[in-house]
């Protein structure tokens, strides 16, 4: 006991089979972040929908919120974030050499002027949300509108969580 296992979708029960059931259709396996989870089944079934509004529906691009989810994983050095969303990042159009440079970003000539943004305010978020003054909304304001705004910072905050989630309770990558 102390680490949580991740449950399979027999040990997690009637409740959560259809759960289960669903994200293996999506993505032909269960991921143990999620199998984790279901040790807490009402928190899964709030959570997949939570998680799946903020990173596919709004209107800024996919490729964005990879870029900011990338920069918080990298700042909280969270192996399991860095390998999946190196892949989804990928998919949404996050060069390879963008995602290589990610930590050092300021230095490097794979980002334009909105993409530096992005991962700057990712940046700023995570490391001191309560920093965050009018004119660091004004200058990210620039690049987004108020709604995306709060898209980001609801992609950033919930990169945070899934990292000190999977951190926190040693939730093996999938790779392994």
């Amino acid at each position: 006991m102390g680490v949580p296992k991740p449950l399979t979708r027999n040990e997690a029960g009637p409740r959560l089979q259809e759960v289960f059931d669903r994200v293996q259709s999506d993505g032909g396996k269960v991921p143990n972040i999620f199998g984790v989870m279901a040790h807490f089944p009402a928190a899964l079934k709030r959570f997949l929908p939570f998680y799946t509004a903020v990173m596919t529906q709004g209107s800024v691009p996919p490729r964005f919120k990879e870029l900011a989810y990338l920069k918080t994983a990298s700042i909280n050095a969270c192996r399991n974030c860095m390998e999946a969303h190196t892949t989804s990042a990928r998919q949404s159009g996050v060069s390879q050499a963008q995602i290589d440079s990610i930590r050092l970003y300021q230095a490097s000539n794979d980002y334009d002027e909105k993409e530096r943004a992005t991962v700057r305010f990712a940046d700023l978020v995570t490391r001191g949300a309560a920093a965050i003054d009018r004119s660091v909304l004004e200058w990210v304001g620039r690049y987004y509108s108020d709604s995306e705004i709060v898209e980001l910072v609801m992609v950033v905050g919930l990169a945070n969580l899934v990292n000190r989630f999977n951190d926190a309770l040693m939730v093996p990558p999938d790779s392994e």
